[in-house]
């Protein structure tokens, strides 16, 4: 169990590092089209249409991933007639659709909830095992 815990910190760590990457690379390439663009327009000009480019970019991205990525499909099931497990299984897929859209309209909130949780759990060695304890009841 460690070893996949282990496994799964380096490649996320790993996907972290890569992600900072792109976002470093981007950076670079929307000042060289501010440069470019600095060129034939006023400076002012030149970063509101650089501006304006990358989220045109990233409009259309979201719009492709949306149609490759559809909603979440509700079944059309009677709830009597459904065992306790999909009962419970559709619960947690309504609270974590309520949780994911409270999480996306509080983005700073639920970011500094989220590093005051992993400093807790980094600093504190009895709320780790804590945890593992609950893990490993779950497993």
């Amino acid at each position: 169990m460690r070893r996949f815990f282990a496994r799964l910190a380096i490649s996320i760590a790993l996907i972290v590092v890569a992600l900072v990457a792109v976002l470093i690379a981007v950076g670079y390439f929307v000042f060289a089209l501010y440069l470019l663009l600095a060129e034939y327009l006023a400076p002012p000009a030149a970063a509101v249409v650089a501006g304006l480019i990358v989220l045109a970019v990233a409009m259309v991205l979201a719009l492709i991933a949306s149609s490759l990525f559809p909603g979440s499909k509700r079944r059309d099931r009677d709830t009597a007639t459904m065992s306790a497990t999909e009962t419970a299984v559709q619960l947690g897929s309504l609270f974590g659709d309520k949780m994911q859209g409270f999480a996306s309209m509080n983005r700073s909130t639920s970011l500094l909830a989220a590093l005051a949780a992993g400093f807790a759990v980094g600093v504190s060695p009895k709320l780790r095992s804590v945890l593992w304890r609950i893990i490993k009841k779950m497993t």
